[in-house]
This record gives structure tokens, sequence and C-alpha cells, in this order.
């Protein structure tokens, strides 16, 4: 099966990532030939959005932070990274069905650690909503129907995230809902 992947696919290796990524780790994460992820790498460097630099023979790069358009950039990349995992995975496409219905407008969402990359293989799915929620109940019950167990974290804002949850956040993530704020956050 060929692994189809949108210009802003090209951008999660980096996402929140302050290290330098060699362009073999790049394509092999995602299963391109160095050529196709050269071109696109280098199409985003044209933009500023990524910095390269060659070390020898090693070709790396890495995320601008200082980039006007970064945050937008990294918004698209998460939008597609969300409809990727939501195409392979039915309960998470579930999961964001349901909250999509049950959120306000002012809430953040996110589903974070191993459930975000394989909701199957995961014991829980670890979920951090901000603001007011009114549908803890619906959450039990989804529970129920899914035989899943949901780690759910309701806090006032992303303010009050300790430094060591946010560093385990921007590892694994999916943003649902919100995803600028949390975007420039996890920056």
């Amino acid at each position: 099966m060929v692994k189809k992947l949108t210009i802003w696919s090209y951008l999660e290796p980096f996402l929140y990532s302050q290290e330098s990524l060699h362009l073999a780790d790049i394509s092999k994460k995602l299963k391109k030939q160095h050529t196709t992820a050269r071109k696109h790498l280098n199409n985003f460097e044209k933009q500023g959005i990524l910095i390269k630099s060659i070390k020898g023979r090693l070709t790396l790069y890495r995320i601008n932070l200082s980039a006007p358009l970064l945050v937008e950039y990294l918004v698209l990349a998460e939008k597609e990274k969300l409809l990727n995992a939501c195409r392979k995975d039915l309960l998470l496409n579930e999961l964001i069905s349901f909250l999509h219905q049950h959120l306000q407008e002012d809430n953040k969402a996110l589903i974070f650690g191993s459930a975000a990359t394989d909701s199957k293989k995961a014991n829980d799915v670890d979920l951090l909503i901000t603001g007011k929620i009114n549908f803890k109940d619906r959450i039990k019950q989804f529970e129920k129907k899914f035989n899943k167990k949901i780690h759910l974290i309701n806090t006032k804002n992303l303010k009050t995230i300790t430094q060591s949850l946010r560093m385990e956040i921007s590892k694994k993530h999916l943003i649902i809902q919100g995803s600028e704020e949390i975007a420039a956050w996890l920056l």
C-alpha cells in the first residue's frame, strides 16, 4: 500500500522538536525516498519554516522558531496528523466525533500518550480538556461502550499544566480543538 502524504505531513517529524533531524531519519519516518523528502524539506527551507545545515555528508533540518508563520504551518501539520489517525483508528475516530459534539467553543482538547499513536495497544486514553465541561457522565458511557478507560485531565487553562506534563504531551499527541493556541503553547 502506498502511503499518501500531503506537503504538511513532511513537517510532522519536526512538531515541537528543537533537534536537528537527519534527512535519512526523516525519510524513514515518513516512508518516503530521500529525493522526495529533500524536495519538500528544501521548499520549507526556502519559505523560512526549516533551517538546513550540512555537516560533512549529513544534511540536517530543524524547525525555525523565529519563522513568522510557524504556528500556522504547524497547525496544518497537526490537522493532517489528526485526520490520518482517524482514518486508521476507529476508536480515535469515534472519540473525536464524540468530543466535537460535546465540547464548547472555548474548550481546548487533545489526546496524548500512547493512545495518540495506537489506541488499540494503549491501556487507556489520556485526554486533556481546558475550560468547563458538562459531559463527564457521558465520558463514562463512552468508556463502557468501547471498553477503554479515559483518563481525563480537566484544567482551567493551558498555563496551569506543569512543564513535565507539557513535555510529555509534546512527544505524542493529537490536537482535537484549539489547534492554534495549543501549537503556540507547545512551542
